[in-house]
């Protein structure tokens, strides 16, 4: 199909972009040490991620047509998804026990965290906050990351991939791919491990057919990182702003 290989190009260059530079930009990051400007650089990675990835994804489904695919797994991935165990089918006390073991998981998680001393996994540290003025920030981009990224690389690229080649799960490899590379700025460790949860991620899409899950999921794991661990942790920092910053946010 033409219109979706034109939109799988499109998609790609605005992956292109948001990752344009994005080493040298991470590096200069973490030499940040006043308030304002970390909070600046949060607001600036909100606006990219909503322009490269939600954007193109609300922009695509309503051309295609196929806007309902945010709600309803698209017909495309039934092949793939009949493999998979479906766990919905258990009834809703499957579904309640699937959401409740997930935040119960990272709630023991950041615990442990905390009790343990452990550094988080990948080249991550200078994201965490410093500042309570700085937790906002950091639960936004948890938000933003669950939602855009699961959107982005769980649906609408192997979408694309199907209804351009036909092949679903082309779409979801490359898409697991091209997801790890994205987060190339945490070193290697942390392509590994985010290309493991992709895969996780991918996998519960197919076996509850709900987006909605593997978006709340991601969510709750970043805010887990971000926010949750980093609060219990008591290291962030309440000092009033320095000379020059005043009381911006």
């Amino acid at each position: 199909m033409v219109a979706a290989a034109l939109l799988l190009l499109a998609a790609l260059g605005g992956v292109w972009w948001f990752h344009k530079g994005d080493l040298g930009e991470y590096r200069q990051f973490k030499t940040l040490n006043d308030g304002h400007s970390r909070r600046m650089r949060f607001r600036l990675w909100l606006v990219r991620a909503a322009l490269a990835f939600l954007l193109p994804v609300v922009v695509g489904l309503v051309l295609l047509g196929r806007i309902d695919a945010l709600v309803v797994m698209p017909d495309e991935f039934a092949a793939i998804a009949r493999i998979m165990p479906p766990i919905f089918d258990s009834g809703e006390a499957m579904q309640g026990m699937l959401i409740g073991g997930a935040i119960g998981g990272l709630v023991a998680g950041a615990l442990l965290a905390r009790v343990r001393g452990r550094k988080p996994l990948g080249d991550v540290s200078a994201l965490l906050p410093r500042e309570r003025r700085e937790l906002k920030y950091t639960a936004a981009l948890s938000v933003m990351a669950g939602v855009t990224e699961e959107a982005f690389f769980r649906l609408y690229l192997p979408l694309l991939v199907a209804m351009a080649t036909g092949q679903a799960g082309i779409g979801f490899a490359a898409s697991l791919i091209l997801f790890g590379a994205m987060h190339r700025y945490q070193g290697w460790v942390g392509i590994l491990v985010t290309t493991a949860l992709g895969a996780v991620m991918t996998g519960l899409y197919l076996m509850t057919g709900a987006l909605w899950v593997v978006m709340l999921v991601h969510v709750l794991v970043d805010l887990n990182g971000l926010v949750v661990t980093p609060l219990l942790s008591g290291a962030l920092s309440k000092n009033p702003p320095r000379h020059g910053e005043g009381d911006q946010p």
